[in-house]
């Protein structure tokens, strides 16, 4: 059979677009890893003719799609499914169906680890997968070629049977490798990096932390590692296919000191030329640890910082403390490691006054790379279920956008009564942060190459224009 997994277009985004989101989307992207996962393991231990889209990349728009499903005639079309782009994925499913009735379609990803049913409305659909898939979608396929129902397989759900049977882990440190050569890499790049192409890995899956406005629960809240050796292979194959800069996207890479350190080791031993960044919590990180992944070629550490009060620290969940910021952050700039601080305005409690004390507190730490965000609430999050509990909003927004996904979602904004005034808050962050002569004085002192520069400068202003500008 031939397999289509799909990355669909992202043309209806349920939340409205985030600058973060539009700064990803200016940079080409990121590869569509659980695809390229699925696609590796399929590869290796089925006979089945294997092919990747990621549309979003490609810049295809439905019609494009259309013609490509008509040219490629696959069996199966896999679809990728996140709860923010639930309808372009619902509707690569139906385009699907509409070039071959006889096209079986998969539907998988984070998304059915908050809803896990089958979508209303969306007869085309013949299968969900639940849990991660590697596992579920092999022996679905081997159902389907032989013309039976998968119906049964462990981690498989439709219309006939809509209750889940079961979440089904993968064993990460035996899995074969993303088949990145099912996609254009040098289309990759990102407005973070030092060089292009870009790739991202995942070292690790799970998160034990319980952060009120995380939906990232999709690994499960127990971290599963790979070994040192089996990354650090993962890392010559991207070499060999002439990508040296990494975006580690576990949800927390230091969570194991002596594992970070290992893997450093292993990088210098094979003398990997690379440059990685990775995402992280300040509470997991030491100077030891540091001084060992700038010696191994990190560059960047992306930490979720959220706010700069001690109040609102505790209201997430989050229970960082700020002199550990302090502390971790001047320890990157002596060793020459940038920083990258999230952080979050308008959640439970906070005033404007505290949200103001969070934008100059990430002006204190003098971040290479600040990043803002009004507080939405998301699915499968406390903060979710808190706001239902309290009657913030008309209906469940994220559920009956479930149940139409074609229908704009309401509001999801965790202070409504006072959005205008944190939005306005949120532009004058941006532009007081970026547009100050000496950070811009700073990130000309420190290009890595013209050409990289000016299209990051590209980027970026046209991420300025539409998000900060624009009145």
């Amino acid at each position: 059979m031939k397999v289509l997994l799909v990355f669909p277009p992202q043309e209806h985004y349920s939340v409205g677009k985030t600058i973060h989101m539009d700064i990803t989307v200016e940079a080409g992207g990121y590869p569509p890893m659980g695809l390229l996962y699925i696609a590796g393991y399929l590869e290796k231990n089925t006979g089945h003719e294997i092919k990747v889209l990621d549309a979003c990349v490609e810049n295809m728009g439905y019609d494009e799609l259309e013609e490509y499903f008509r040219k490629e005639k696959p069996d199966v079309v896999g679809v990728y499914t996140s709860t923010y782009f639930l309808y372009d994925s619902v509707l690569t499913a139906k385009l699907a169906k509409k070039v071959n009735k006889g096209i079986y379609t998969v539907l998988g990803g984070p998304h059915f680890y908050f809803y896990p049913s089958p979508i209303k409305g969306a007869p085309e659909i013949d299968y969900y997968c639940y849990g991660e898939g590697e596992y579920v979608l092999k022996e679905l396929l081997e159902r389907v070629a032989k013309g039976e129902r998968g119906d049964d397989v462990p981690g498989i759900f439709s219309r006939r049977s809509p209750e889940t049977t079961l979440q089904r882990h993968a064993d990460i440190d035996k899995l074969p490798f993303p088949a990145r050569h099912f996609i254009n890499n040098k289309k990759y790049r990102s407005i973070l990096a030092a060089g292009s192409p870009i790739t991202t890995m995942i070292s690790s899956r799970g998160c034990p932390f319980n952060c009120y406005f995380c939906g990232s629960i999709v690994g499960g809240r127990k971290i599963r590692m790979r070994s040192p050796e089996n990354i650090a292979s993962e890392l010559e194959e991207c070499v060999g296919l002439g990508i040296h800069d990494i975006l580690f996207f576990d949800e927390i890479f230091t969570f194991n000191k002596e594992r970070v350190i290992e893997i450093c080791r292993e990088i210098i031993k094979r003398k990997l030329k690379i440059r990685f960044h990775v995402r992280s919590r300040v509470d997991t990180v030491d100077g030891e640890m540091l001084e060992w992944m700038k010696k191994a070629g990190c560059r960047l550490i992306q930490f979720g910082i959220e706010s700069g009060t001690e109040h609102i620290q505790k209201v997430l969940n989050k229970n960082l403390k700020l002199d550990k910021v302090r502390e971790v952050i001047g320890q990157m700039k002596d060793i020459g490691i940038q920083s990258y601080g999230d952080f979050m305005l308008g959640s439970p409690e906070e005033t404007i006054d505290e949200m103001k004390e969070t934008i100059a507190f990430a002006g204190e730490l003098k971040l290479d790379y600040a990043q803002y965000e009004i507080t939405h609430v998301v699915p499968g999050t406390e903060l979710y279920r808190m706001a239902l509990d309290q009657g913030r909003f008309k209906y469940d927004v994220w559920q009956r956008f479930v149940d139409n996904p074609s229908e704009p979602i309401g509001e999801t904004v965790w202070n409504i009564k006072q959005k205008k005034e944190i939005e306005e808050l949120n532009k004058k962050a941006f532009m007081g942060y970026y547009l100050r002569p000496g950070y811009i004085w700073q990130k000309i002192r420190k290009i890595d190459s013209i050409p990289q520069a000016m299209w990051q400068l590209r980027a970026a202003l046209k991420v300025f224009k539409k998000f900060i500008f624009k009145s």
